[in-house]
């Protein structure tokens, strides 16, 4: 079954009243799987603001009910802590249906995402840069399997964010965290973590000489005489 028919199905059943509504997330941008969802996105003049999870002809679907007042909060939500997920998908989805006001939210919010994330204040970045400094030291001190495995997705994901961050790009969880980083195609570092992740045997001495790049680009490694708070 196509899923941009079900969803827009979805939308004209149980929200036809709606302003406009938007396919987002995997679905959208050709990267469907087996177990997929459908996030939609949909606008209403005015009215409540939640989110929903039902299942429609057999797919799950992620509703986002949003009026012109709660987009305003979330984006503004998503871009101090960094992470945007409505804003993705508004801006990088399939307008489903439109009454009139579709194109221009979308194009609103696609000039939101070209803004980025608010950038991180020296203070931010010193604390990641310790964070991750701690773990690189735990993983390359590390002689248990099950403890570098849990320490190695710690690496992997504080340098993917570090180095988001660093160029100011948008962070994501999960799947989308990866990405997020193929957004850097000429960044030799983000090229290193997305190959030690596609890698069979994920090395940690590769993973840690890749945090250690990632590290230098923000500063460098720190340790001693690292002061969170006042004295």
């Amino acid at each position: 079954m196509d899923p941009i028919k079900i969803a827009r199905s979805y939308v004209e059943e149980m929200h036809g009243g709606a302003e406009a509504s938007i396919l987002g997330g995997s679905v959208a941008s050709g990267c469907v799987t087996s177990t997929s969802d459908l996030d939609v996105a949909i606008l209403y003049r005015g009215g409540a603001n939640y989110a929903e999870t039902v299942r429609h002809q057999g797919w799950i679907v992620e509703a986002f009910i949003h009026t012109p007042k709660s987009l305003a909060f979330w984006y503004e939500k998503e871009r101090s802590i960094r992470c945007a997920v409505l804003g993705d998908i508004c801006a990088r989805g399939l307008l489903l249906t439109d009454r009139g006001p579709g194109i221009q939210w979308q194009e609103d919010a696609r000039h939101y995402m070209r803004q980025g994330p608010l950038p991180l204040t020296d203070a931010e970045r010193d604390l990641r840069r310790y964070d991750l400094s701690c773990s690189l030291d735990d993983l390359l001190g590390s002689n248990s399997r099950s403890e570098t495995f849990a320490i190695a997705s710690n690496v992997f994901r504080q340098s993917a964010e570090l180095l988001l961050l660093g160029h100011q790009k948008w962070l994501g969880n999960g799947k989308w965290i990866v990405r997020r980083l193929e957004q850097l195609p000429t960044d030799e570092a983000a090229l290193g973590l997305l190959s030690w992740a596609d890698s069979p045997d994920y090395d940690t001495q590769r993973l840690a000489g890749i945090a250690e790049a990632v590290l230098e680009q923000n500063g460098g490694y720190i340790m001693e005489g690292f002061l969170r708070g006042a004295r």
